[in-house]
């Protein structure tokens, strides 16, 4: 990691509020970019033409092929962040989200770790916590993906994977990391980030 750079990750479950934290922080912070796994599956590189046609390729791999394709496009999020002109780059989600997500699907442990050692080490973690049944209630819309490939995705199926990945979590988390309350309303969680990031 290039030692000009700062690296924060915003973490947590589906539905806790990551990105709307990360848009938040952005505007706050000079030269801060984010760095999101959609970075690496978006139009430019013309290889999906909607979320939807995302959610369904995912459905379709295989645990392995599942998690090698979620790590390259996680990959090249960070190496595209790192090489811009940004001083702070925000993660989002990072690989703790979809790892832990891939270890409830059946992926093999020893692949999964195998893969987390190729990733920089964030200086900053932040963990976004909120009940499950809070975080379905803020979701409009459910893919198949994060109600653990279920042919038909909807508040149920969201509930019982999301339960089924929070085991996954411990796994990864680190004694350092920071946690926010993600009941609170978004100024306050901004605020409280702020604090937890300090001076940049």
């Amino acid at each position: 990691m290039s030692s000009n750079k700062k690296l924060i990750c915003i973490t947590g479950a589906d539905g806790t509020g990551k990105s709307t934290l990360i848009k938040n922080l952005v505007g706050h912070y000079h030269h801060a970019q984010q760095a999101t796994i959609w970075d690496g599956l978006n139009a430019e590189q013309k290889q999906f033409g909607s979320k939807k046609e995302v959610d369904e390729y995912l459905c379709s791999l295989s645990p392995a092929e599942r998690t090698l394709f979620l790590a390259h496009a996680l990959h090249y999020s960070t190496d595209k962040a790192m090489a811009s002109s940004a001083s702070v780059i925000f993660l989002n989600a990072y690989w703790y989200k979809y790892f832990a997500s891939e270890l409830a699907l059946g992926a093999d442990e020893q692949l999964i770790f195998s893969e987390v050692k190729k990733f920089p080490e964030p200086d900053l973690v932040i963990e976004l916590q909120l009940p499950v049944e809070k975080c379905a209630e803020r979701k409009e819309k459910y893919s198949r993906y994060e109600c653990g490939l279920a042919e038909l995705p909807g508040k149920e199926t969201f509930l019982a994977f999301q339960e089924q990945t929070k085991a996954q979590w411990n796994k990864f988390r680190k004694t350092e990391w920071k946690t926010i309350d993600a009941s609170h309303s978004i100024e306050e969680i901004k605020n409280k980030a702020i604090q937890l990031i300090g001076i940049l």
